[in-house]
């Protein structure tokens, strides 16, 4: 009987209380949900706008932080049971009746709580503004998502940036075929590439095109310099291999062939075990090299022509330097006294570029003709087009400057031929029309030019 009395009361006395209460516990959550919701969907739609290929990320990871943020407001405002008896009561007009009985059995007053109870109403909530937030917020959300995308704007990739990287890429593939990079060196060149590939070529990365451009072109150097004096060496023993009677001297230059290869093949030190594969290839070239420096003489000559071949190639990657000097010291040498005219004037021109070009004439028999660099040189010796009667001195003419004996001065730039004074060919001309008029030299001197004149050049 307790428990049936108990769930008739709970039926009749309690439903309506916890009706009212659930009805504003919804409106304080729907109230407290407005600013977490729409601050998650906001960060969301910024997110898909702006970084692209967020959203697998971020719509989950911003819901469930609105989701927690809604929850933590809402906990506060929840409505007791307490509150909701009181505006209960206050809606069916018990004057307390139903507080009553949720302490106290009702006894006799059992039938007026039951009629009170069925009376109570459900108290008027705005639920207008926050439904409306919450599905703004979510039509926002689901605009923002199905909202296209703009295209992506690639940026051109800068000519000039890309034609160099792609030229200092061609040098350092010309430097690998001689010894390895490195991998920090590879890595900077991939860097480079990708950067103006992207269109993300800025200032630091002009400067670091140019550091690495100066490194390549220091090793390159250093190479060169390596494999012309292996070549060096080769046409050395080349030279006594082919001499007779000399294998003294081509056991010594054998020797110092083999000592250059070493050299040659050791490369830098700072490597270290980096680019194991290149090393194991260049190892294999040194010992086949150096198989063939203890070889015949048709061998040697093969394995100079290689030395010089590859000497080559990477000069013309990395432009005239060490190498190209070489080439010409060892031209220079072979023109020594080939000729005793034009060819013996050649080959002292070429030695003597650190001083003036007329250095580079002799006296005497066999003297040749120096000529400058640059687009349009200069001329000395036989060839040069020089009078030296132009640059003589001669007497000035009687009444300039007093007795003709006395002064000497440059008349003019071109000298007297018998007697009458050559106008250079520049200044020829037809001459002006009309009268000769007496000119300034005619009138009277002041009299303190007078005096002046009297002083210095004598005279009435």
């Amino acid at each position: 009987m307790a428990s049936r009395a108990e769930r008739r009361f709970q039926a009749l006395v309690l439903a309506p209380v916890r009706r009212v209460q659930r009805r504003l516990t919804a409106m304080a959550w729907a109230e407290a949900g407005i600013v977490p919701l729409w601050a998650a969907v906001t960060v969301c739609v910024a997110a898909r706008l702006l970084v692209r290929g967020a959203m697998p990320w971020a719509l989950p990871v911003c819901l469930a932080a609105g989701g927690v943020g809604w929850w933590l407001r809402a906990r506060g405002r929840q409505v007791s049971f307490q509150h909701a008896a009181v505006l209960a009561d206050r809606s069916a007009e018990a004057g307390g009746l139903l507080l009553t009985s949720l302490e106290r059995p009702a006894g006799e007053w059992e039938l007026a709580v039951n009629q009170f109870a069925q009376a109570v109403k459900p108290p008027r909530v705005p639920w207008q503004r926050p439904a409306a937030a919450l599905a703004g917020a979510v039509l926002f959300l689901v605009a923002g998502l199905l909202l296209p995308l703009p295209p992506l704007t690639v940026r051109p990739p800068n000519a000039a940036a890309t034609s160099l990287v792609t030229a200092v890429q061609a040098k350092a593939e010309a430097l690998a075929q001689e010894e390895p990079l490195g991998a920090p060196l590879e890595d900077e060149l991939r860097r480079l590439a990708e950067e103006a590939a992207g269109g993300r070529f800025d200032a630091a990365d002009w400067e670091a095109v140019d550091g690495v451009a100066q490194r390549l072109a220091e090793r390159a150097a250093e190479a060169g310099a390596e494999l012309a004096g292996a070549a060096e060496a080769a046409r050395e023993l080349e030279e006594a291999l082919g001499a007779a009677g000399g294998a003294e001297r081509a056991a010594q230059e054998r020797e110092q062939l083999e000592r250059a290869l070493m050299a040659l093949g050791q490369g830098s030190p700072s490597q270290g075990a980096e680019g194991g594969e290149e090393q194991g290839e260049n190892a294999q070239a040194r010992a086949s090299a150096q198989a063939a420096a203890g070889g015949n003489l048709d061998q040697v000559s093969d394995l100079r022509r290689t030395l010089e071949r590859r000497q080559e190639q990477l000069a013309q990657q990395f432009g005239q330097g060490a190498s190209g000097q070489g080439a010409g010291q060892r031209a220079g040498a072979s023109q020594k006294g080939t000729s005793p005219g034009e060819g013996e004037g050649e080959g002292e021109g070429q030695e003597g570029q650190a001083g003036h070009a007329s250095r580079a004439v002799q006296k005497g028999p066999g003297k040749g003709v120096g000529r400058g660099g640059e687009s349009q040189p200069l001329v000395f010796g036989d060839e040069a087009q020089m009078d030296p009667d132009r640059l003589k001195f001669q007497p000035l003419p009687p009444g300039q400057g007093g007795e003709a004996g006395e002064l000497w001065g440059l008349r003019a730039a071109e000298p007297r031929k018998d007697g009458v004074t050559v106008t250079p060919s520049a200044v020829r001309g037809t001459g002006a029309q009309g009268e000769a008029a007496p000119g300034h030299s005619t009138a009277p001197l002041l009299p303190r030019n007078r005096d002046l004149v009297k002083r210095y050049f004598g005279g009435e």
